[in-house]
């Protein structure tokens, strides 16, 4: 447990330092969510509950767009620079490796997305004239699913990166921002006064992010060094 902190606590550490990757995604969350706001407001005239539709799509979507970013830099990079012929000369096994990258790079996802939540909620509170606050169902949602979301996210890309060469990972790369953008454009669009969002849904989901987590711990056995070396670049 303490050599996958130590490789959690380094990468997230190292993420935090990389001032391109941070300015980008501060960028990516404060476009998001304040693009977000005024779909919001021109529904919460009519109805009065578009903050829960919109905080339970768009911190998945925001969540796991920085998931995909900062793994690019913690797996990707590290296999295209060649420096994860060292690690994988170190005593720590591969599937605690894994296991410290993805929370390592988890962790800054899931912070920056709760800044684009409260961004969300600060400035349609302000716009609005009044407060708007999430229910108790999306307030357990974003404590429990969306963190769940963001590390299977980052866990199978994390995944597919080590195992898979870099061309069929920039084919994976343009699939997966094609399906981010195309998700938020669909979300936007969807959002519906009438789709009630409770508790019943948020377990559903916080099952299916259950499942998904532990088909990835069970895949994990399938990580192999000679495979990763042979795909270096």
């Amino acid at each position: 447990m303490s050599s996958i902190m130590t490789v959690a606590q380094k990468e997230a550490r190292l993420i935090l330092m990389s001032r391109q990757t941070l300015i980008s995604a501060i960028i990516i969350v404060a476009v998001f969510s304040l693009t977000m706001v005024p779909t919001i407001l021109s529904i919460e005239g009519e109805e009065g509950n578009s903050i829960d539709q919109a905080l339970f799509m768009l911190p998945v979507v925001i969540g796991v767009f920085l998931g995909y970013i900062f793994t690019a830099q913690v797996f990707l990079r590290e296999k295209t620079e060649g420096t994860i012929e060292t690690l994988l000369c170190t005593p720590i096994s591969l599937r605690n490796l894994w296991a410290g990258k993805v929370i390592g790079t988890v962790v800054p996802a899931y912070a920056l997305t709760l800044v684009g939540v409260l961004l969300i909620v600060g400035t349609a509170s302000t716009l609005g004239g009044e407060t708007v606050l999430p229910s108790p169902p999306i307030i357990a949602h974003l404590l429990t699913v969306v963190p769940a979301f963001i590390a299977a996210a980052v866990g199978g890309l994390g995944f597919v990166q080590l195992l898979l060469g870099l061309k069929e990972n920039q084919i994976i790369n343009v699939i997966i921002i094609f399906l981010v953008i195309f998700s938020f454009s669909l979300m936007t669009g969807l959002l519906d006064p009438a789709f009630g969002i409770g508790w019943s849904m948020v377990g559903s989901l916080a099952a299916v992010a259950a499942v998904l987590l532990l088909i990835l711990a069970w895949g994990t056995r399938y990580l192999n060094k000679e495979r990763i070396v042979t795909t270096i670049p």
